[in-house]
């Protein structure tokens, strides 16, 4: 063990030295715009123009497929018969590569952009296909996980963070820059030999190397070919070899890969105080669950981070996340409510809902409804979320409210909730700003967001049918939020709800499909499946998975 935590260290050591003499001598690559909003402030005219630059840099920008064969430095063994095998599986199972691509479109310029700052073979960009089919949420049956299925204790010594909130190896960003200065480090170990430093990757370096004395012993070669390792690793090599050669023929193998802009598509936000992922994904005009495929690493997505994070976006979606968080934070009587906070608390042996509500000073009802619980009982062990005084506040005088009824299209609503000092409307977790347009109206604009008219007019105090372009209008979308799901049902697919005692592994074997599915159509993992609450199991389309 302390061996290979050395090896760790010495790994992190080596990508540090190669990048400071990669930045001596090369032009500096990497694939991610930065920005930093001004959380009171919009965006300046600076800063605007830059984004502008950068989206329409995306949008004219050649196909990345066609720019990474022409990267492609390493031998790749066609005429092997192992090659080949794997070539014929892949030509045999194109939805496959069709899934990996789809999913990884997002992701791959930024990939390339890192193995060319630290001068990688470019055919490493298709080892998560490997790995895992590029699915963040891939975990295997030993507990390696993410796109570069990065074991704990690997991640651990890569500097990799792992807490009840994030699990850094599910971050796209943060682990492919882990997976690469290992490789890096790798490549060195085994003096340039990139087969080998591959399938150290695969079974570690110690496996290798003592498949390599193994040889020397025994008078035999000690190129990959040629190594006693295992039947995984045999097959490893070759498949990344086999892809590469499919996308460097692409006349001789015909396979379709979904085109992706050879330019940054995403931006990577430093946002310095907390905002919930639904105000972020509100704030962006982008969908709750698009924003958490873009931020897999984050493993409670439905609460408030407790720190300041970073998020990744489209970089198109950034001026409206800024300006609208500036708003946002701009807004007095919005801002506490806009930054809910919440505690995580581990269930002792002992506890009951009752005691765990009055230790934190809030109720059962909040924390039940908050972690989905559909019984008074938790079990030791558990990790449940603790609303804080304000959040409790907040449910408790929305429950105690008469209700109103809409004649239109709902029969039973609950009212809203307004601050009893300055009858101004409480914003809550998953409500949007929106900027009033030209020819927009009431009706218009209720429509766009899914709600009636008159829970917009009720939340900023407008009589029906009167709104003016280039206000800005509070629209509480946090109702249709908490009761529309995110997760998108396809046709033949089974809605489950969760007993005691299920894992995502007792749920996939019963619907006969794989956990990994079940994971990437919900967004959710062990710790975050919860009794009573209903999930998507994916058995109407075989190819979700």
């Amino acid at each position: 063990m302390l061996a290979r935590i050395k090896i760790l260290i010495a790994a992190i050591l080596f990508a540090l030295i190669s990048t400071v003499s990669f930045a001596a001598r090369a032009p500096v690559y990497d694939g991610l715009q930065l920005y930093e909003p001004q959380q009171n402030a919009p965006l300046s005219v600076e800063h605007k123009q830059k984004l502008a630059d950068d989206i329409n840099r995306y949008r004219h920008a050649d196909d990345l497929w066609d720019a990474l064969r022409e990267e492609f430095t390493l031998p790749h063994y066609e005429e092997v018969p192992a090659v080949q095998e794997k070539i014929e599986w892949f030509m045999n199972n194109q939805d496959f590569l069709l899934r990996s691509a789809t999913r990884a479109a997002p992701y791959l310029y930024y990939i390339l952009q890192q193995v060319k700052k630290r001068h990688l073979p470019a055919e490493l960009v298709l080892l998560p296909i490997v790995e895992s089919g590029y699915n963040p949420y891939s975990l295997s049956n030993v507990g390696a996980a993410g796109i570069w299925q990065l074991m704990p204790s690997t991640a651990n010594g890569l500097g990799i963070k792992q807490d009840w909130w994030y699990d850094g190896r599910r971050d796209v960003i943060a682990s492919t820059r882990a997976a690469l200065n290992y490789l890096a480090y790798l490549q060195s170990f085994f003096d340039g030999n990139w087969l080998l430093a591959i399938a150290a990757y695969n079974t570690g370096e110690g496996n290798v190397m003592a498949a390599i004395k193994r040889n020397i012993r025994n008078g035999q070669d000690t190129d990959f070919w040629s190594l006693p390792v295992a039947q995984q690793t045999k097959d490893y090599v070759p498949s990344l070899l086999a892809l590469a050669v499919i996308i460097s023929n692409p006349q001789r193998y015909p396979v379709y890969f979904p085109p992706v802009r050879n330019a940054p598509y995403l931006a990577q936000v430093d946002l310095k105080a907390s905002v919930s992922l639904k105000d972020a994904a509100n704030y962006a005009r982008i969908s709750y669950k698009r924003l958490l495929q873009l931020n897999p690493g984050f493993k409670q997505p439905t609460a408030s981070l407790q720190r300041p994070y970073k998020i990744i976006l489209p970089i198109e979606n950034v001026v409206d996340f800024s300006e609208n968080l500036a708003s946002a934070m701009q807004n007095a009587p919005v801002q506490p409510q806009a930054q809910v906070r919440w505690l995580h608390y581990k269930v002792k042996v002992g506890d009951t809902l009752a005691s765990i509500a009055n230790k934190f000073q809030t109720t059962p009802k909040a924390i039940r409804q908050l972690n989905r619980l559909s019984k008074n009982t938790v079990r030791h062990g558990n990790h449940l979320l603790i609303p804080n005084a304000s959040t409790t506040l907040a449910v408790e005088k929305e429950e105690a409210r008469p209700m109103f009824v809409n004649t239109v299209k709902e029969k039973v609503k609950p009212v809203l909730s307004f601050n009893k000092t300055t009858s101004r409307y409480i914003m809550q977790p998953g409500d949007t700003i929106y900027m009033v347009r030209k020819k927009d109206s009431l009706a218009s604009i209720a429509k766009r967001f899914g709600i009636n008219s008159r829970s917009i007019a009720m939340a900023n105090r407008i009589k029906a049918g009167l709104v003016v372009p280039g206000t800005q209008l509070i629209i509480p979308t946090h109702r249709n939020n908490d009761n529309k799901e995110a997760k998108t049902i396809q046709p033949g697919d089974t809605v489950y709800m969760v007993r005691r005692g299920d894992t995502i592994a007792k749920i996939s074997r019963k619907f006969n499909t794989t956990p990994s599915a079940i994971r990437l159509a919900n967004l959710i993992d062990d710790n975050s499946l919860q009794e009573g609450i209903k999930i998507i199991i994916p058995t109407g389309n075989k190819f979700r998975a």
